[in-house]
């Protein structure tokens, strides 16, 4: 992902990693999503802990997901404004991906809320994000992003 070098901001003593929403799709079942989340970590570094950390509520696919050690899985991420709630956007993408049957059987959706009555914006932002998935998926040989 991304070039040689990265710059990393870091503002009023904190990382400004932005806001992210994330799906891991498992290109071994057809590239069906088996996870949707939000993070305002750099994705690469949420992969990490979800691969790594000991605690089930961050290294959830560790955890959770039991065919990690024979998936062959990609993350997509996109960016959202600040302004957005992340969570919001991921609730949408999580009904989204069902409703467009990109979902795996299996996918781990339990920590997803039902929005009542979600925000244009997070409703654009998910459409989007979906859009890429179903394109992603759609492709014979889909290249890492």
């Amino acid at each position: 992902m991304g070039g040689e070098f990265v710059v990393l901001p870091v503002r009023a003593g904190e990382l400004a990693g932005g806001n992210w929403v994330y799906a891991w799709l498992e290109r071994s079942a057809g590239f069906t999503v088996v996870y949707v989340g939000a993070t305002g970590l750099a994705p690469e570094t949420r992969v990490w802990l979800h691969l790594h950390d000991a605690d089930p509520d961050v290294g959830r696919m560790a955890v959770r997901f039991e065919r990690l050690e024979d998936a062959e899985l990609d993350v997509l991420a996109m960016r959202v404004p600040d302004e957005i709630s992340r969570a919001d956007v991921r609730d949408v993408v999580g009904v989204r991906l069902g409703e467009e049957g990109l979902l795996a059987p299996d996918a781990i959706l339990d920590h997803l809320q039902q929005l009542v009555d979600p925000s244009p914006e997070c409703v654009e932002l998910a459409e989007r994000f979906v859009a890429r998935v179903r394109t992603y998926a759609e492709q014979e040989d889909a290249p890492l992003l």
